[in-house]
């Protein structure tokens, strides 16, 4: 094998169980290895990506180097090579398990929840820094108006009734 290609393929007898499972017992590890993949992660998105301080995130890429999970490689990111982090063969095993158990799946679930959290306070603090929006919200409440509508507009009623007609 050429000296430039890294051979990432675990020999099974030299892994250190104990470590490992002690490795994934700690905050942020099996968010690390569930959020990487075959394209690899630079550090700053990880950063982005997980809610772990940038402290526990740096240990646990430095135990998950160590322990033969994530390599460092280069990938053309924004017009240029950068550096990413990316799973090693075992980190592919392990990820595979967390994929099938459903670990995966619920973790990427959280981060778009997180993101549409964020998206959502963003909206909510660009309208409570307008006090006019305020007062309005306030006097549409006072005046018993329906600011937020339990049931459809009539028009959005008779649409789904047609699609429902249409059907049978």
């Amino acid at each position: 094998m050429p000296d430039d290609i890294r051979d990432t393929a675990p020999n099974l007898e030299d892994v250190d169980y104990d470590e490992l499972s002690e490795f994934f017992e700690k905050k942020g590890a099996v968010e690390l290895i569930s959020l990487l993949d075959s394209e690899g992660y630079r550090f700053d998105e990880i950063d982005d990506l997980l809610d772990v301080s940038r402290g526990y995130l740096n240990d646990r890429r430095d135990e998950a180097v160590h322990l033969r999970l994530i390599v460092p490689d280069q990938a053309y990111r924004d017009d240029s090579v950068r550096r990413v982090w990316t799973l090693t063969t075992l980190g592919h095993y392990l990820r595979q398990r967390m994929r099938h158990l459903g670990v995966t799946e619920s973790h990427e679930r959280l981060i778009t929840a997180r993101r549409e959290y964020e998206d959502r306070k963003g909206d909510f603090l660009e309208w409570v820094d307008d006090p006019e929006s305020i007062e309005a919200y306030a006097e549409d409440l006072r005046a018993g108006n329906q600011v937020h509508p339990k049931e459809l507009p009539p028009k959005l009623q008779d649409l789904f009734r047609r699609v429902d007609d249409d059907r049978f």
